[in-house]
């Protein structure tokens, strides 16, 4: 018996591609049987056309269906980390509706997003689809990013119900 299989559905959400200036949006992810959410989005290499250009803004979603078509924006907290090798995280942050705005030096750090599935319900009670999205600055040359999900549900078990 595999006991992390029982306790965390993990969620291939992007596997790890050059996005450039082009946003990426994760598949959404079903909150029906979930107690929480969690989201490591991963950046690998970023490079903007000047120094001054800012790296990707990444913000939350959440519908009443697996699409677009109702999608609002949420507040989330999240957590960035060091370099990659290092075990060490910045302090929980509140992000707003409007997002996290990273920078052109935040190349190998991963950001840890926790969202609340009251408040995805606060946003309507129909609404239980959550999507995260990447979208780097115009000035993006290169932006390499991948995320994976983490679903505590509900009801433990050795097969996983459907999230996606």
């Amino acid at each position: 018996m595999n006991p992390y299989a029982e306790y965390e559905n993990v969620i291939p959400l992007i596997a790890p591609v050059d996005t450039g200036a082009t946003a990426i949006q994760t598949p959404f992810v079903d909150l029906k049987t979930a107690h929480r959410l969690a989201v490591a989005v991963y950046f690998g290499v970023i490079t903007t056309s000047s120094a001054t250009d800012p790296g990707p803004t990444v913000t939350v979603v959440c519908s009443t269906a697996a699409t677009t078509v109702s999608e609002t924006e949420i507040a989330f907290n999240y957590r960035l980390s060091t370099a990659t090798g290092a075990n060490s995280f910045g302090a929980v942050t509140a992000a707003t509706s409007a997002g996290v705005a990273t920078t052109n030096t935040d190349d190998g750090k991963m950001m840890w997003i926790e969202v609340d599935p009251a408040v995805v319900q606060a946003k309507g009670t129909d609404k239980r689809f959550v999507s995260v999205f990447v979208t780097p600055d115009v000035g993006a040359t290169v932006t390499v990013v991948g995320a994976v999900g983490f679903v505590q549900p509900r009801y433990k078990g050795a097969t996983m119900i459907s999230t996606t």
